[in-house]
């Protein structure tokens, strides 16, 4: 069967949804369901209080937890997860409610999946998937923002793990595009899931689509993630059957980024 590709390529400028460079409205004004300032204002301080419980109870786990302990991972991935939500906070609050400009920047890709890694696999091993990941060695450095490919993985990943039914596969695999100009870099997050029926992939990047009204979810995760990817100068599309083993149905979502210095 062809792979069944649908890429941000094909479709043109792209809709902004995360408030791109150059203009600040995400959403047509008809489908917005931002809250009143006062109340968004309200909801950022009261969400700050446990945060910053849940991070005073990483620091102490850790401690019961020493570096020599297998479960060590634990607290310390606790406490990088409420600093990933504290500086979410900190910049709705600078920009009333709206990501702001990327910080694109060379990164290691090596080092941001050797932090991230852990807490997916533990989201996916929560709701009763296997998870793998694919990575070769050594990975150049590539251009990115850590805060924006950090939203895309977890929107992909959650979707994964939404949509397969348990026990699940779900595989992260990072390879090399050495023959592309520039060279870039392809993240591919791959279920075993029931798949994209057909009609619906040329609506998954839509904002407020959702192929099963049901799971939980505004239907925003592609949607933005299509638009992040674009801000670095990346791509996003999903795979039908691209990467999986004979017989087997599933999706892969595929992050393309372009390599430092190519």
């Amino acid at each position: 069967m062809p792979r069944v590709r649908k890429s941000v390529e094909q479709e043109g400028e792209p809709e902004s949804v995360c408030g791109a460079e150059g203009g600040r409205d995400p959403l047509p004004a008809s489908s917005a369901t931002t809250l009143p300032s006062r109340q968004l204002s309200t909801l950022l301080h009261e969400v700050r209080n446990p945060l910053t419980a849940l991070n005073t109870l990483a620091k102490l786990l850790q401690k019961r937890l020493p570096p020599e302990d297998r479960n060590h991972w634990i607290g310390l991935s606790i406490e990088q997860e409420c600093k990933h939500l504290q500086n979410l906070l900190l910049e709705f609050e600078r920009s009333d409610g709206l990501l702001g400009t990327l910080q694109v920047e060379p990164l290691s890709l090596a080092e941001l999946l050797r932090e991230w890694i852990p807490v997916y696999q533990a989201v996916a091993e929560s709701q009763g998937h296997h998870f793998q990941a694919e990575i070769p060695s050594p990975l150049p450095l590539m251009q990115a923002d850590a805060r924006a490919l950090r939203q895309i993985l977890d929107n992909l990943i959650d979707n994964a793990c939404k949509y397969t039914p348990s026990p699940g596969q779900i595989r992260l695999k990072v390879r090399l595009q050495p023959d592309i100009s520039p060279k870039r870099v392809e993240i591919c997050i791959c279920d075993n899931g029931p798949g994209i029926h057909p009609e619906n992939l040329e609506r998954i990047f839509d904002p407020f689509f959702r192929v099963d009204p049901s799971k939980p979810g505004q239907g925003l995760g592609l949607a933005i993630s299509r638009d992040l990817a674009t801000q670095m100068g990346g791509h996003l599309w999903v795979d039908t059957q691209g990467d999986q083993e004979p017989g087997q149905q599933g999706s892969c979502f595929c992050l393309s980024l372009p390599l430092a210095n190519s």
